[in-house]
């Protein structure tokens, strides 16, 4: 960190890191998501453009900050909440700045979209089968649009039941 200058700013720069790596050890954070924690945690780190920067860099540099995987666990574990592309890439969207790493781990078929939709309905209406009632039927889609799943994975997986 020499390039940082001052003493100050080397010593907010490893406060940074300190807390960069505390974060990192609780759980995964997308390099958008840790910038703006570090932000919000250093104010006084405007003073030093480019600090928060710098500090995610060493983070990726020691591979402690890596959008790849938490893209990828992010997504995994939102499927395993029965959630859809939209809600997923909605939520990624906030956490990090690469797209091309989300539409990668979202690319799947419809078809699969629709058996994680089967999934979610069996598991709070205990069936996935097309009610009878028009009532019942648009409090269901309501559900998965609200999982983040589109109108064709909900035909869908009303259809595969």
């Amino acid at each position: 960190m020499d390039s940082l200058g001052s003493e100050d700013a080397q010593t907010l720069a490893q406060e940074m890191e300190s807390r960069a790596v505390y974060l990192l050890s609780l759980r995964e954070h997308g390099r958008k998501e840790l910038g703006y924690k570090l932000s919000q945690k250093f104010p006084h780190s405007e003073d030093y453009p480019g600090l928060v920067d710098i500090v995610l860099d060493k983070c990726e540099e020691h591979r402690w900050l890596s959008d790849e995987r938490y893209v990828e666990t992010y997504v995994r574990q939102a499927i395993e909440k029965q959630q859809g592309p939209y809600k997923i890439k909605q939520a990624l969207q906030m956490r990090t700045d690469r797209q091309d790493l989300v539409e990668a781990f979202l690319a799947m078929e419809e078809a699969d979209w629709a058996d994680i939709a089967i999934q979610a309905l069996e598991r709070k209406y205990g069936d996935s089968a097309k009610p009878s009632e028009a009532k019942e039927q648009a409090r269901r889609m309501r559900f998965l649009q609200s999982r983040g799943f589109s109108q064709s994975q909900i035909w869908k997986a009303f259809r595969g039941a």
